[in-house]
């Protein structure tokens, strides 16, 4: 998403999110029955509960994002995951908005790489629509 369309997404609802406007409030939901695949989870978690600019937030209410992860285990004791980044609408009823998506390939020793890399993708994104909300509630 581009920070055009960030801003005019944005428009009204803007002063009823303060879960986005001043630091990224992410929930992390995951399908992932593999010891590899849990392991990325965690490691995510620990990277967004570390990090100065995210907060972890572990209800819909209290989210701005929400990555929702996908891992499958893979024969050779490696997983492979989809993570997806989606933005709860701002009422917080209805359906999430899809923002963007990743598909991954994660070896067992490489778990904390991989949650890192997968809040690093997300980022930017993140990012701009934060920006995007923060300016247009100081334009109200």
């Amino acid at each position: 998403m581009n920070m055009r369309a960030a801003k005019y997404f944005f428009g009204a609802a803007a002063l009823s999110i303060s879960t986005i406007a001043s630091s990224a409030s992410i929930m992390v939901t995951s399908t992932s029955e593999d010891t590899v695949g849990q392991s990325i989870v965690y490691n995510l978690r620990n990277k967004i509960a570390q990090s100065s600019l995210h907060k972890i937030v572990y209800t819909r209410e209290q989210a701005g994002f929400i990555i929702a992860i996908v891992t499958l285990k893979q024969d050779d004791g490696s997983a492979a995951y989809s993570a997806v980044l989606l933005m709860p609408p701002f009422d917080k009823k209805g359906f999430d908005y899809y923002v963007t998506s990743i598909v991954g390939y994660c070896g067992s020793n490489v778990t904390e790489r991989c949650g890192a890399n997968i809040l690093a993708s997300f980022d930017q994104d993140m990012t701009d629509i934060s920006t995007a909300v923060q300016e247009t509630i100081k334009k109200k």
